[in-house]
């Protein structure tokens, strides 16, 4: 059984009832130097999760997954990806890896649903964005939150250069170009005003398509923030084309060339951590407002009711609380832990299923950002 990594939340195994369903969170070091020890944590994981299969379902089963989860310890393309980890869902019929942004608790976890708390907080989008690198010859695009960043890998049929978004339309003239002032410095052309016409007419075209691209197929799929990055002349191009809805009005105006990524992310994080704490803080008043009129509550007996009715129109989670049981889909009643078989898992993660699927907002939060103590806090609808 193969593996397939995702690139977005929600997958369709998600969706799929097959049992047994086994989530594993394996942290990571972005330094492939640590890749040994990373496997070697994996591996451990592994073993946990063959001792909880014995339990819970046949032989043959088990030991499909197993060795399944065993191949992957060995693949090296795996382990090549730069995150802070992997949250890995795992069936009778399918492997689903995401490459996860946010440093993760390890965990290896047989039960009735699959873990996804940690991998919401990862996709949810509170403190993520995305940034847009582009000088004259090409384009990057990065994504980050408080304490990850890493490249976006782009599809092999995405047009990456000027040339491949201009086509037969490119000016051959900018490729003999005179070029002074080293790699970061604009293009200086002499002696041939119409040819600097055409090059500027090429640069126009080209972040004009860059920018219909990265709506179409990035921006309007992650709806994070996006920061551009480039010299402060195309920004005043690139904004006076661009239709984005996702493009921050703050950007990074100086030369992507040779800037290291860890540069680039504190450069990032200075743009998006206002906004961040600005939609927290919001969030947090709606919370205590609703409140006070009776529309909020921070116990999950009286939540987890409402969720199973649709009244939840937004919840915030706490990211490392956990209440053992389940939460019945029917009555909104907490199955306690000590009334459980062994395969019911965190009961939280039963109530963001609920809300999800009656089309509610989760927020999964760091303790600080909580607005109550009780791990749980949600806005009513009425």
């Amino acid at each position: 059984m193969n593996y397939i990594i995702a690139n977005q939340y929600p997958h369709d195994i998600l969706s799929d009832h097959s049992d047994p369903k086994v989530t594993l969170y394996v942290p990571t070091h972005r330094d492939t130097n640590y890749n040994e020890e990373d496997r070697i944590r994996f591996g451990n994981l592994i073993r946990m999760v063959e001792k909880k299969l014995e339990k819970t379902t046949d032989k043959d089963t088990k030991e499909s997954m197993v060795q399944s989860l065993k191949v992957m310890k060995d693949d090296r393309t795996l382990w090549n990806q730069r995150g802070e980890g992997f949250c890995i869902f795992a069936n009778a019929k399918a492997i689903v890896v995401h490459v996860l942004q946010n440093p993760v608790q390890e965990m290896a976890i047989v039960g009735q649903r699959f873990h996804k708390k940690p991998l919401i907080r990862d996709f949810q989008g509170l403190d993520e964005y995305q940034v847009l690198a582009v000088d004259r010859q090409s384009y990057t695009l990065y994504e980050g939150n408080r304490t990850g960043f890493r490249e976006i890998p782009l599809s092999d049929d995405e047009p990456r250069t000027i040339q491949d978004f201009l086509g037969d339309e490119y000016t051959e003239s900018y490729l003999a170009q005179g070029s002074y002032g080293g790699v970061s410095s604009s293009a200086m052309f002499h002696g041939h005003k119409s040819k600097k016409d055409e090059v500027d007419k090429d640069i126009e075209r080209y972040l004009r398509l860059v920018d219909q691209h990265v709506m179409k197929h990035h921006s309007n799929v992650s709806k994070k923030p996006l920061i551009l990055f480039a010299l402060p002349e195309y920004h005043t191009t690139f904004r006076k084309h661009s239709h984005n809805p996702y493009l921050v009005d703050e950007g990074i105006k100086q030369s992507p060339r040779g800037l290291k990524e860890e540069e680039l992310k504190k450069l990032a994080w200075t743009i998006i951590e206002p906004r961040y704490e600005a939609r927290i803080d919001k969030l947090k008043d709606t919370y205590h407002q609703a409140k006070q009129k009776g529309s909020a509550d921070d116990k999950i007996h009286a939540v987890a009711k409402a969720a199973v009715t649709g009244r939840v129109d937004a919840v915030f989670i706490e990211a490392y609380r956990e209440v053992p049981g389940r939460i019945d889909t029917d009555s909104g009643r907490l199955i306690d832990r000590a009334k459980r078989q062994e395969k019911y898992d965190d009961a939280l993660d039963d109530l963001m299923d609920i809300v999800i699927s009656n089309g509610g907002d989760v927020y999964v939060v760091p303790q600080e950002k909580m607005p109550t103590d009780t791990g749980v806090a949600a806005i009513y609808r009425y």
